[in-house]
């Protein structure tokens, strides 16, 4: 009976010693669980922070885009809008020819660039212009384009560069910021 009585108590204590060791483990188990748990919603937490933050930055992306986007377009309608005034400016300019501020303009350019070539210059102008210039001699109707006169020194070194053309571009910028100003009010 000793050994039975021993036996029995050394399995009493084990099973006690056996349910104290469990007991500890579910308690340090139930520790680990709610500590990962505790760092799982902190995770959580910091990732909806950076996806928030990386939604907010891709919108600020898109709207700065959008953004550029817009003033991209509107250049490009403010360039159009440009070009079809110089169109028709283009068309009111082949007008021109028949007023009398033209004539005006043609014979005191055209005599001014004569008198600083001096004697033999050749003036060309357009078709049916020679009449406007009655006073000069050497006068050829051979030129082509919008209006003007291009003047020459006898020999054909010097060339004075009087076409509407000609004095357009040299003016483009010029004609381009009053358009602009015309058109949108301001630079």
């Amino acid at each position: 009976m000793g050994k039975e009585k021993l036996k029995n108590s050394l399995l009493s204590e084990a099973s006690g010693e056996a349910e104290k060791i469990v007991k500890t483990a579910e308690a340090h188990v139930k520790g680990m669980l709610k500590e990962e748990r505790t760092k799982l919603k902190a995770k959580e937490a910091d990732a909806d922070t950076e996806i928030e933050k990386l939604l907010e930055e891709r919108r600020n992306e898109r709207a700065a885009w959008a953004r550029l986007e817009a003033k991209r377009i509107t250049a490009e309608a403010k360039e159009d809008a440009i070009k079809n005034v110089l169109e028709d400016f283009f068309q009111d300019l082949k007008k021109v020819r028949k007023s009398p501020q033209y004539s005006k303009f043609l014979k005191t350019a055209v005599a001014d660039a004569v008198a600083e070539l001096g004697k033999g210059a050749k003036v060309h102008v357009l078709k049916g212009e020679k009449k406007l210039l009655p006073k000069l001699a050497n006068v050829v109707e051979d030129l082509q384009g919008l209006g003007g006169a291009l003047v020459e020194t006898q020999d054909g070194k010097i060339r004075m560069d009087l076409t509407l053309e000609t004095l357009f571009d040299s003016r483009r910028d010029e004609v381009r910021k009053q358009i602009y100003g015309g058109l949108f009010g301001g630079k």
